[in-house]
């Protein structure tokens, strides 16, 4: 296929170990937390803005898909693959610079990294991340957050790219942040962040960031496989007390089962299918509709699906 060969002379141009950073028919179970899905037609690992954009023209030029995978820690890939491009961002875009109590961070970093060197460097606002095992791009398209506070509440610009290959910047505002979700999916890619966050005492913020840690690991499980919380809390509620009030944890589906620690959560404990996991979630949202009259709207993202 031409795209094929226009992505191999891309990844070449740019240097880099391509060969390795390249890869065709790649199996996305490797990629992702769930450790569940089919053949990605290539995934590819991008190193600064000039080579995204050099994708953006290609999936112009070629009418390919795209999508950027973050750190695949919210992801439920189709068992049958995507017939597209999947890129990580690495390198240029996993940058991390620090003037005052504003701090650049890439799309690609990753948001323990941000929390522990926020930390270091006196920084409070980003406690909450530690524990969340995503990307600042990831993080800022779903406006992700714990305890009480979310990613946008510390964003002052983002930097985003249009399918054009133009790098712009959008406010606070022009995001739209609200809960587990923000504006920013519709363009290519986000490639960045300024985030300001509030001076303190780094002792001490280290020491509420272990606490909020700690709390997460005695809560939520972190052994088995999984995509992080399945549904999104309805307001002034909890999807896991619902679930649990339904009497759904431990219930299995395939190789899929509702945790037995955190009823949000759906686990991969024996080679489960993306399909053992839909029909575990749609079994969920019938029983809690049925018990409760609450819909249960799902957070985790998926690829590959005929309806994404």
């Amino acid at each position: 296929m031409e795209w094929k060969t226009d992505l191999a002379k891309l990844a070449e141009y740019y240097g880099n170990a391509p060969t390795s950073r390249l890869r065709f028919d790649e199996p996305m179970e490797k990629h992702v937390f769930f450790g569940i899905g089919g053949l990605a037609a290539a995934y590819f690992e991008v190193t600064s803005v000039q080579e995204l954009a050099a994708v953006a023209s290609l999936k112009k030029r070629w009418n390919m898909p795209v999508a950027t995978l973050g750190r695949g820690s919210n992801l439920l890939v189709s068992d049958n693959g995507y017939n597209g491009i999947v890129l990580r961002l690495v390198k240029e875009l996993e940058g991390l610079e620090f003037d005052g109590d504003r701090v650049w961070a890439g799309a690609g970093v990753s948001l323990p990294r941000l929390s522990k060197v926020s930390a270091r460097q006196g920084l409070s606002g980003i406690e909450f991340a530690l524990g969340i095992p995503g990307s600042v791009g990831g993080a800022l398209i779903m406006n992700a957050g714990a305890w009480g506070s979310s990613f946008g509440d510390v964003v002052e610009r983002v930097q985003v790219m249009t399918y054009e290959g133009e790098v712009i910047e959008l406010s606070r505002d022009e995001a739209q942040f609200a809960y587990r979700r923000s504006r920013l999916g519709r363009y290519f890619s986000v490639t960045g962040a300024l985030l300001r966050l509030r001076p303190g005492d780094a002792g001490t913020i280290t020491e509420r960031m272990n606490e909020l840690y700690s709390k997460k690991i005695a809560t939520q499980p972190f052994a088995e496989e999984n995509a992080g919380c399945i549904f999104k809390n309805p307001p002034n509620d909890s999807a896991g007390r619902l679930i649990d009030k339904c009497g759904l944890k431990g219930h299995r589906i395939g190789g899929s089962e509702v945790s037995k620690v955190h009823g949000n959560f759906i686990l991969n404990i024996d080679s489960a299918t993306a399909e053992d996991v839909l029909c575990l979630v749609r079994h969920i949202q019938q029983q809690v509709k049925q018990l409760t009259g609450v819909d249960l709207q799902i957070e985790v993202k998926m690829l590959g699906f005929d309806n994404e």
